[in-house]
């Protein structure tokens, strides 16, 4: 009986460390879903539009305007989101990319936020929307992009950090893609 209870031992501590393993991936995977614990994320406007800039004596500048605004919701704790936005690998609030048929020169990007009960908290230099249990904040982020013309752009959130707690030295990640509205520079 002792023998057939060691030689059990190995495969339980193999199934275990599976069973680990596949709650780690159904934690992304649900991730990139938009499944969260943390946060309920909604997008209530998506935008797209050509602007022509014209200057005396040199060739029409084409801009792809590009808004969203995005309502981020705590569910059963207070939320920290960086009021930041990147295109690169710089650890910010919203991490984007521009997408389309050729490449691009940014020319702008902005993020603010608004919401009751939404407090701002700065910590060094970081800046930091505080998101209350059950209270919602609207974030606005607007890009500008110059193109090649004829070509299409889009603008694609990749990933919201955010923290549970503004100690924290990792960030929580929702890594469900939020995509603008296309825009076709002619």
């Amino acid at each position: 009986m002792n023998n057939q209870s060691s030689n059990r031992k190995p495969s339980l501590k193999e199934a275990k460390d599976r069973l680990k393993k596949l709650q780690s991936q159904l934690v992304v995977a649900q991730r990139a879903e938009g499944i969260n614990d943390h946060i309920v994320v909604k997008v209530t406007k998506n935008q797209a539009r050509l602007e022509k800039m014209r200057v005396s004596g040199q060739p029409e500048k084409l801009v792809g305007k590009f808004f969203m605004q995005i309502d981020i919701t705590a569910k059963k704790e207070t939320v920290y989101v960086p009021l930041s936005i990147a295109s690169g690998k710089t650890v910010t609030g919203f991490m984007y990319l521009i997408e389309g048929t050729s490449e691009g020169l940014i020319t702008s990007a902005t993020v603010d936020s608004r919401g009751a009960g939404v407090t701002q908290v700065t910590i060094g230099t970081l800046l930091f929307c505080k998101i209350s249990p059950g209270t919602t904040a609207s974030f606005r982020i607007q890009v500008s992009t110059r193109g090649k013309k004829g070509k299409t752009y889009h603008i694609t959130i990749v990933r919201i950090n955010y923290k549970l707690s503004v100690t924290d030295a990792r960030y929580q990640q929702y890594l469900k893609p939020l995509t603008s509205k296309s825009v076709r520079l002619k």
